[in-house]
């Protein structure tokens, strides 16, 4: 039973963090509700983001473009027929007509980036280091292209329009623990430890027999099908976009979430995403000179994302391995002895927080 508590206590303990503090926060309405719906979107892109890099250890620049891929598949899946036929004058017949739920949008979307993904993987993913992060741009840039230049069916470097506003704190939250559950039961999966150990040593993990380019095309697609996912979420979380929306901007503020938090746990990609979300909320609302907590400040447009970004060399300078330092949140352990202490409380416990790797020998006989 123990065992099990240990198993599970990681991503149940996500979980309930994740949901009380959108039930908290939302409670405000309005605004508010909107900004935290946002936070989880992203939340679901950075978890995506964590299950290529955090288990590879190869950065990847790229992956905002399966988010473009998932937003346009999901928009021409919602948009009303009526209204395609406005928006998109010259969209080809059999997809003017097509329509379904913004549920199946969003599974097929995760399919179809999920696809593509696993088609770019056979070259990509036999790179490393930067000609890995390289290759992952030139990804980025090419998706980028074909939405601004295929205007029949993205609108072109315009906005496309009548997406349905129908991204609910509800569904976008059920969206978040289902992103976590599958980034977790993956990093536990053979698949995902043999991934990890050919991130730990490469050399080593290719000796013992591990196929590390499958691997790693394993964990791409799958990261891509999140990340589809979220993406689909965006559009109809914003209901109108463009091709800008998924690009630089989106790029780093995703790459900053993981990496602040710590890029080589689930823990650190969900406190990293939280905390940014806060921190630019907070400065975003300071740029409008809108009062938070009582406090007023008027800041320069443009200072939002200055400051993120002296945020993340800080933590770089100070953590280099994040706030979570790679480390889950572990279930905390029985007393031992009779001083009332318990191992938490004790030097080197790692206050209630152990690796995934340790945590999953610790359950091996």
């Amino acid at each position: 039973m123990r065992a099990f508590g240990r198993a599970v206590w990681p991503l149940a303990s996500l979980c309930l963090l994740v949901v009380a503090l959108a039930l908290a926060f939302a409670g405000g309405g309005g605004s508010v509700e909107h900004s935290v719906i946002g936070a989880l979107i992203y939340l679901v892109m950075v978890v995506g983001l964590y299950i290529f890099i955090g288990n590879s250890g190869v950065l990847s620049f790229g992956h905002i473009a399966f988010a473009a891929i998932g937003a346009y598949v999901s928009a021409l899946l919602t948009i009303p027929v009526t209204n395609k036929a406005i928006v998109l004058p010259e969209l080809p017949g059999w997809i003017s007509t097509l329509h379904t739920s913004t549920l199946v949008a969003t599974l097929i979307a995760a399919a179809i980036a999920g696809l593509l993904a696993l088609i770019v993987s056979v070259p990509l993913m036999r790179l490393v280091g930067i000609a890995a992060g390289i290759a992952t741009v030139a990804l980025l840039v090419i998706v980028q292209n074909v939405a601004q230049g295929w205007k029949a069916v993205t609108g072109g470097v315009g906005t496309l329009t009548g997406v349905p506003l129908d991204a609910s704190l509800g569904m976008v939250l059920g969206w978040a623990i289902a992103a976590m559950a599958v980034a977790y039961l993956y990093q536990r999966t053979a698949s995902g430890l043999r991934l990890r150990s050919a991130r730990e040593d490469e050399v080593a993990a290719r000796a013992i027999g591990v196929r590390v380019e499958r691997e790693r095309r394993i964990a791409f697609s799958l990261s891509a099908m999140v990340v589809g996912a979220g993406g689909s979420l965006y559009a109809h979380y914003v209901g109108a976009f463009g091709p800008e929306n998924f690009y630089v901007q989106m790029t780093f503020l995703t790459l900053a979430m993981l990496i602040v938090g710590g890029m080589r746990s689930l823990a650190g990609a969900v406190v990293g995403t939280l905390v940014l979300s806060l921190v630019a909320e907070v400065l975003s609302r300071w740029e409008s000179s809108q009062a938070v907590g009582g406090v007023t400040i008027g800041l320069p447009n443009g200072s939002a994302e200055i400051l993120v970004a002296a945020l993340l060399v800080l933590v770089l300078l100070l953590r280099p391995q994040g706030l979570l330092a790679g480390r889950e949140i572990g279930l905390p352990r029985r007393r031992r002895g009779g001083d009332g202490a318990t191992d938490v409380d004790r030097p080197g416990a790692g206050a209630g927080l152990s690796s995934v790797g340790a945590s999953q020998t610790a359950e091996r006989p």
